[in-house]
């Protein structure tokens, strides 16, 4: 008996209606895409890699003067006298330039009329220099903008004015120019299109003329790849005149922050293009005629519905392993074509609209497919629920289409996951550890051979007791478990076992539920493990034995040395001090030593706890230091309990050893503050207690070493010279056993300032 019921296919006509309807709404649907502004943002994104990617030589024939950052030291801030600037314009002109674009608007009189006089007479002389104007709207809505430019005398002996107006797209990138620009009912022209006209060959190509009302900007690369000399230097008369001589020279700011910078499809950042090397890409895309125009809209629609319907075309006779090689095909002609046509034509039309309708009408069609491999995929579901004895294999032959066949592939798929989870469940079992499987009332349902080994004095344990009652089999040190462990708040959390043989197990449970999940019932029970540290906890106890015999062996004779310093008057002073400095630093060096190692491997006692009521003690410790050379520790921020999770002990010693440092290294009469505030990072919140003192500081490479182990900074005068250099390293130790962090920010001479950051205690 068959498995799965074999569909009619489907007649022609019904599959040619089928067709038609998925055609007529890509089309419509496409159509309206490629009309409105939806896709902008990819159009550019696409745009903008086809522009860098796209770099060739610059015009040699333009020159940029630049107030860049030389010319500001040797001449002086910014603004200059027109003096100076008629300077400039008099030496570009007696070195021969072509032309003189000059990017400062000079539309104010100066305080001084004779400048004004002249530079209008050098501007007379020159007969090449070029002046912009610019748009200035009143801020009122709806007026229309005033036109700005220079002053009357400069305007009428200038060789020609325009407008210096950018134009951002709708992402505030600088891609494209209007060669007018309205202004009133009339249209002003731009700057680089008076420059073009009046310095382009007769039969050039000029792209000011055509029907564009704007063009792309063609940018050969970086800014810096055009020519640029400083002004100081033109006027020092450093450059040669053959440099100058027959070129189009801009003068403009080029000065970090000086003038404005704008965004373009070729600069790294948001700021890197000035308005004069903006200018000159604009002047050199005409010259070159390599201004880009974009497609008009029938242009668009023609490009993307043809593209569409060679697709649909192939959805209706060919096979599915060809249609996806025909879309392959028709995605690279789109990308293609585009870049031909940006590279060789300069136009731009961009292919995102097609290549987003390609990928559509591909989903529409191919969801008629789906639809039969969901039926397809229903009955494999149902034998593999039934687990059936029917296999894939016995109905290979049944269906000859490929998305079929790949349903088929998919049953088989499912079948050996289901293999895969019982073979899981296997090697679950077969674990070293020993583990518990019990179901919602704590039952042990499973065990694997380790678990029976060694639970073999009570095999009642392992079959249908309770996982308290296998545990307490166990008869652990110290312990006994209720038969309502354990709880959902016990899972994850590890617990370890002490056994009277000496053997050692930590035990973690995990609590489970199954597919249904909690509102279908869906209480699964708990998976137990129980892992042995036997030799992890001896290796503990023979450290812990072995630290406090080195403690013993090492102070010992310290404390003896000081004994018989103290009662041998005959020893010279200097002598008998420097000896007793080299014990007493021994000493605190074992003392550190051992408070490090335990901080590092000792287990946590956690409770919940005011940090602030910590630091208070501390600071208490510490009283008859501070009292001795008048330090005032202040604190702050703890108008309300800062609690958090952790080992008084180890939390007061660190914060001694903190505030400690400070009283060390802080001048007499210094303050000292420690305050406590609540921070958010990664979605958790902490307590921060940072202790800022007034010493001499660190630097960025001593803070960063400040929490090695003996790392010591001596300072003339400190009195942290007689420590080991282990305070810090357990500060760093107890921090990351309270699963916080510390850190250290300092400015040398301005004293540092240490951060304990602790996770809140929650509840």
């Amino acid at each position: 008996m068959r498995l799965f019921r074999r569909h009619p296919p489907r007649s022609t006509k019904r599959r040619l209606l089928s067709w038609l309807v998925v055609a007529a709404l890509t089309s419509l649907a496409l159509a309206a895409l490629t009309a409105s502004p939806l896709t902008t943002r990819l159009d550019n994104i696409l745009y903008d890699r086809l522009q860098r990617a796209s770099a060739r030589p610059v015009d040699p024939s333009i020159l940029i003067v630049g107030v860049d950052e030389r010319s500001l030291r040797e001449l002086g801030a910014w603004p200059w006298s027109r003096a100076r600037h008629a300077a400039m314009i008099d030496r570009l002109t007696q070195a021969g330039a072509k032309a003189i674009v000059y990017d400062v608007l000079f539309s104010q009189p100066a305080p001084d009329p004779a400048d004004d006089a002249a530079l209008a007479s050098a501007v007379t002389r020159s007969g090449k220099v070029y002046l912009p104007q610019f748009l200035e709207s009143d801020g009122q809505d709806g007026a229309p903008p005033t036109l700005v430019g220079p002053l009357p005398e400069l305007a009428q002996g200038a060789a020609g004015l325009g407008l210096a107006h950018v134009r951002f797209d709708a992402d505030g990138v600088v891609r494209r120019m209007a060669p007018f620009e309205a202004d009133g009912p009339d249209l002003a022209p731009d700057l680089m299109t008076v420059v073009h006209r009046a310095t382009k060959a007769f039969d050039a190509p000029d792209a000011t003329r055509g029907s564009a009302t704007t063009l792309l900007i063609p940018f050969a690369g970086p800014p810096d790849r055009y020519r640029q000399i400083a002004f100081s230097s033109v006027l020092a008369g450093e450059i040669p005149p053959d440099l100058i001589a027959g070129r189009t020279v801009f003068v403009g700011l080029t000065a970090p922050g000086l003038g404005p910078a704008f965004p373009t499809p070729v600069t790294p950042d948001a700021a890197s293009m000035t308005g004069v090397q903006l200018q000159a890409s604009v002047l050199d895309g005409l010259r070159g005629g390599k201004m880009v125009k974009p497609a008009g809209l029938v242009s668009r629609l023609t490009f993307a519905l043809s593209l569409l319907w060679l697709l649909l075309a192939g959805l209706l006779v060919l096979p599915p392993r060809a249609n996806l090689l025909l879309l392959a095909s028709l995605l690279a002609v789109a990308l293609g074509v585009s870049a031909a046509l940006f590279g060789v034509a300069h136009l731009w039309l961009s292919p995102v609209a097609a290549i987003l309708g390609l990928a559509v009408v591909s989903l529409l069609w191919g969801w008629g497919q789906l639809g039969r491999v969901n039926d397809l995929l229903g009955h494999q579901l149902d034998r593999l629920r039934s687990a059936g004895p029917a296999s894939a294999r016995d109905e290979a032959g049944f269906e000859s289409d490929v998305v079929a066949r790949q349903a088929f592939s998919l049953g088989a798929a499912i079948t050996r996951i289901d293999d895969l989870r019982r073979f899981s469940a296997d090697a679950l079992f077969s674990l070293p550890d020993a583990t518990l499987v019990a179901d919602a009332e704590r039952r042990v349902i499973a065990a694997n051979a380790a678990a029976r080994t060694l639970l073999c004095r009570a095999p009642q344990a392992t079959g249908g007791g309770t996982l308290a009652g296998a545990l307490n089999a166990l008869e652990p040190l110290g312990r006994t478990f209720p038969p309502t462990w354990p709880t959902e708040a016990d899972s994850g959390r590890a617990i370890d076992l002490h056994l009277a043989d000496g053997r050692a197990y930590q035990l973690q449970t995990v609590f489970r539920r199954d597919e249904a999940g909690p509102k279908d019932g869906g209480d699964a029970g708990w998976i137990l493990r129980l892992a042995d540290i036997t030799p992890l906890t001896a290796a503990m106890r023979q450290r812990e034995q072995a630290l406090q015999l080195l403690t013993h062996d090492m102070r010992s004779p310290q404390t003896s040395i000081l004994a018989l310093l103290a009662t041998t008057p005959d020893l010279p002073a200097e002598i008998s001090e420097r000896l007793a400095a080299c014990a007493r630093r021994t000493l605190a060096l074992a003392d550190g030593f051992v408070q490090l190692a335990r901080a590092e491997v000792t287990q946590t006692t956690m409770e919940p706890l005011d940090v602030c009521d910590v630091a208070v003690e501390a600071v208490d410790e510490l009283w008859p230091q501070c009292r001795q050379r008048r330090i005032e520790i202040r604190q702050e921020g703890c108008d309300a309990p800062m609690m958090v999770l952790g080992d008084r002990g180890v939390l007061a010693r660190a914060l001694v050893n903190l505030i400690g440092n400070a009283v060390k290294y802080s001048p007499d009469g210094a303050g000292i503050t420690v305050r406590a505030a609540a921070v958010l990072d990664g979605g958790r919140t902490f307590i921060d207690l940072a202790v800022a003192d007034q010493g001499p500081g660190l630097t960025s490479e001593e803070a960063a070493l400040a929490f090695r182990p003996f790392q010591r900074f001596d300072r003339p005068g400190a009195a942290a010279a007689d420590g080991a250099g282990l305070g810090l390293a357990f500060v760093q130790a107890a921090a990351a056993r309270h699963g916080g962090a510390v850190t250290c920010t300092s400015t040398p001479g301005q004293g540092a300032t240490f951060t304990l950051r602790l996770p809140e205690a929650v509840g």
